[in-house]
């Protein structure tokens, strides 16, 4: 069963949408808050959250990071917004499972309800085409970052050895000056260079000394 908790500024519409919602089946209105203090309170009783889109104390942003951490699993709704994308991917973002808008009716509001309840969620075109946008666009603001991760993580599983001979690479140095300057032998640094390459996922060395200039100074060449 939907246990319902309201939350709102004013007292009437938490008295109407009671009323409306009296009459529902599978849905019990455990309490009505118009405080944050209140909807604390009765956070315990409830499991979805009708809540505006702030109370006589806090914005639904403050109550919705308090309700996230505290109880995870209580599912929350903002009411009476606007179908403006850019708010309502604000309430997403912040934690709502949902939301309300001014427009809708009681039945567009217990569909919403128990869309919810069910790990569902009912969402315009509009607003899921913008979700879209919207995670397409931290995807590509991630990727970088990802990347870089990963060619970090190439880079510290080289040698030591294999590490100097890259510095050196960098530098412009060929096998054999890299030979005489490590004191080995010029056939010892090709396979050090062939190996650096397959652990970097490269084809030239230009390739392997531009990934290393790229992460310094982050780079630290393992064991």
């Amino acid at each position: 069963m939907i246990r319902m908790l309201l939350a709102h500024p004013s007292r009437l519409i938490c008295d109407s949408l009671r009323t409306a919602l009296d009459n529902v089946e599978d849905v019990y209105v455990v309490g009505c808050a118009t405080t944050s203090e209140e909807l604390y309170f009765l956070l315990p009783h409830g499991n979805v959250v009708l809540l505006g889109v702030e109370l006589e104390d806090a914005t639904a942003f403050d109550l919705l990071e308090e309700i996230r951490i505290t109880h995870p699993r209580t599912k929350v709704l903002i009411l009476g917004v606007d179908e403006h994308p850019h708010m309502i991917i604000r309430y997403v973002e912040a934690g709502a499972a949902g939301y309300i808008l001014q427009n809708e009716s009681v039945e567009d509001m217990v569909q919403k309800l128990q869309a919810a309840y069910q790990e569902k969620a009912i969402i315009s075109p509009s607003i899921a085409a913008a979700i879209m946008a919207r995670l397409s666009h931290l995807a590509n603001l991630e990727m970088p970052l990802a990347l870089a991760s990963a060619r970090e993580t190439q880079l510290n599983e080289l040698t030591v050895r294999e590490g100097e001979i890259l510095e050196l690479i960098t530098t412009g140095c060929t096998n054999q000056e890299i030979a005489e300057r490590l004191v080995i032998e010029c056939g010892t640094v090709k396979n050090h260079v062939h190996n650096i390459l397959k652990k970097l996922e490269v084809k030239s060395r230009h390739e392997a000394a531009s990934l290393f200039q790229m992460q310094q100074p982050a780079m630290a060449v393992g064991d």
